[in-house]
């Protein structure tokens, strides 16, 4: 049987570099804020830290923003848009959620398109997030809302979608055979498939070629 396998770099290093910023100082920040709240013995030595962390996170997401602009490849805006080409996926990557991996995981190109319009959602909650955790203390009270508290439900928010991400990654990465995992530090995407028509459409259109590999079969 003859398989095509294609390697191919789909995460620039900046849009790799703002995902890690973005998702180490968020798990740091939800730990040290529960320091800050549940540990009093720890609550000053945490709140510098998590001050220190919000710095990061803030850098982290002014560069995530100017890439949605700048870069000329899957870190653009437009790349989180759903096209209509992606329903067909999106309804198959449903299907596979709710049979926890056994019904097959369809292919995509960069981003997951269930996922896209999650992405920006979430850009804007971080934003919010900074925003809210930049304010709280000089002006708790805004609009009639309690910004400590409006910061704690979006802190809450975030870091149930990290966990939720965390896991559809690893399961994604379990039961696929792109690599989502290691992507994200090398760059680089595996693409396999029995036939080259199986490919995803995005990377047909790369100019790419593709090599087959001989493969006994049993």
């Amino acid at each position: 049987m003859t398989i095509n396998i294609q390697r191919v770099l789909i995460w620039q290093p900046w849009l790799r570099v703002a995902h890690w910023l973005l998702a180490f100082s968020v798990v740091l920040l939800a730990m040290t804020g529960w320091l800050m709240q549940m540990a009093p013995s720890m609550a000053i030595a945490a709140s510098e830290y998590h001050y220190l962390l919000a710095s990061v996170l803030t850098v982290g997401l002014l560069l995530r923003i100017w890439l949605l602009f700048s870069d000329k490849g899957t870190g653009h805006w437009s790349k989180l848009i759903p096209e209509v080409k992606d329903r067909r996926t999106i309804k198959k990557m449903l299907l596979f959620y709710a049979s926890f991996g056994k019904r097959p995981q369809p292919k995509w190109y960069a981003h997951n398109p269930l996922w896209k319009l999650v992405y920006v959602f979430v850009f804007i909650l971080l934003l919010l997030l900074i925003l809210t955790g930049a304010a709280r203390e000089d002006f708790p009270v805004m609009f009639g809302f309690f910004l400590p508290d409006i910061h704690g439900f979006l802190a809450t928010t975030i870091l149930v979608f990290v966990i939720l991400h965390i896991i559809a990654v690893v399961l994604h990465d379990y039961k696929g055979d792109a690599s989502d995992v290691s992507s994200m530090i090398n760059g680089h995407r595996i693409f396999v498939a029995d036939k080259q028509s199986e490919f995803p459409s995005d990377l047909k259109e790369q100019p790419i070629t593709f090599k087959p590999i001989k493969k006994k079969s049993d």
